[in-house]
């Protein structure tokens, strides 16, 4: 995800009251080879600048097969200004206590440590790992009929741009559960 001088990415997302198009910014992994098995949890480190004090990072991971077909396998979810960390915390698996909001400073880049839910996966070959990161679910998705009715995050309602940076001093990246058997 990261290079020594990797251009940042970014999202512009307007408010939901003006547009009901939501912003996605998407990676892909190269086609797998071999079967790859992930089982367990993870977590997404990602070191992003917004232009207010708050927004939603909202990343959804799926399985695409060569033809484009995709299954969404997990999510993660976090609120920026929730984004405290305590002692329980590692690379792999963070712990947000959740006990206060802490808003963020307009144009400052933050780590923002996202845990992964738990998931299994087996990528077959060909098949490629997809994340896209928005701050607001889709309102019209065929994956959406996956979810509870209370799934869906409150938009943040107003605009925000969203830069991730991805570099050697800002090393964004997903800490994967891949197992045993997928590193052979």
């Amino acid at each position: 995800m990261a290079g020594e001088y990797a251009a940042p990415d970014g999202f512009y997302q307007a408010p939901l009251t003006v547009t009901d198009k939501v912003e996605v910014l998407t990676w892909r992994t190269e086609p797998f080879e071999e079967p790859t098995e992930m089982i367990g949890t993870g977590a997404a480190h990602l070191f992003v600048k917004i232009d207010q004090d708050d927004t939603n990072l909202i990343l959804r991971f799926w399985d695409e097969a060569p033809g484009g077909k995709r299954q969404l396998i997990t999510t993660a979810y976090l609120k920026a200004s929730h984004r405290e960390l305590d002692d329980r915390t590692t690379e792999g698996n963070p712990y947000h206590p959740h006990t206060r909001a802490v808003p963020v400073e307009p144009g400052s880049i933050e780590e923002y440590v996202l845990r992964i839910y738990p998931f299994a996966a087996t990528f077959l070959p060909g098949h490629s790992l997809v994340a896209e990161l928005s701050n607001a679910e889709p309102l019209v998705d065929e994956h959406n009929s996956l979810l509870p009715p209370d799934a869906f995050h409150l938009p943040v309602g107003r605009p925000v741009m969203h830069t991730v940076y991805r570099d050697a001093e800002h090393p964004s990246r997903f800490v994967l559960p891949f197992t045993a058997r997928a590193a052979r």
